[in-house]
């Protein structure tokens, strides 16, 4: 017989976790939220800044890049570049006409005027000074173009609408292209072919 105190054979000598019972667990505390830094105004300044200033750079960027269109594109066409003007007429020698005719280079990149004529097969037309003369960008250049009439049964009795003839190149192209100078022009023109060609 066991002595008081002895353990049962087959029993366990200790005591196992206590499990909580139903309604035994303290409540929990509330999570605190993490006192935020910023307010939701500022995180919006802040974004938007940041936006703008990564725009800023992606543009800079873009533009440090970027070849320089103006620069590489070619001038504008002769007859796009040019202009002239009638500046009255020229003291003369033997010429039936002189005139002063003022060619004006309306581009960035350098002009050379080639050549000028007109369609009267009875007049040649001499350049003073002989030509090409270049004209530099965004300014004109004075040309002194006298007029011989060689066949007075070929002149015009009366120019009416009388032009030039001029031959212009620059990087981009060689154009010809007909000037009508005027009402003055047409007016001395015609004065002079008559004092020229009193009978014709």
């Amino acid at each position: 017989m066991s002595g008081e105190g002895e353990r049962p054979s087959g029993a366990h000598g200790f005591l196992g976790p206590v499990e909580a019972g139903s309604g035994s667990s303290a409540p929990l505390p509330p999570l605190r939220p993490h006192p935020s830094v910023l307010t939701h105004r500022q995180k919006y300044l802040l974004t938007a800044v940041l936006i703008a200033l990564g725009a800023l750079w992606a543009a800079h960027h873009a533009a440090g890049h970027r070849p320089d269109v103006a620069a590489n594109s070619p001038p504008p066409y002769p007859s796009q570049a040019a202009r002239f003007g009638y500046a009255g007429p020229a003291p003369r020698g033997d010429e039936a006409f002189a005139l002063r005719l003022e060619a004006y280079n309306l581009s960035k990149a350098p002009l050379e005027v080639l050549d000028v004529s007109q369609g009267y097969r009875g007049i040649s037309v001499l350049v003073t000074g002989g030509l090409p003369r270049t004209v530099a960008p965004g300014q004109s250049v004075e040309l002194l173009v006298a007029l011989h009439v060689t066949d007075c049964s070929a002149a015009p009795a009366d120019a009416e609408l009388p032009f030039l003839d001029v031959t212009l190149r620059n990087t981009r192209a060689m154009e010809t292209v007909s000037q009508i100078l005027g009402d003055a022009y047409a007016h001395d023109l015609s004065a002079s072919l008559h004092q020229a060609c009193p009978n014709s």
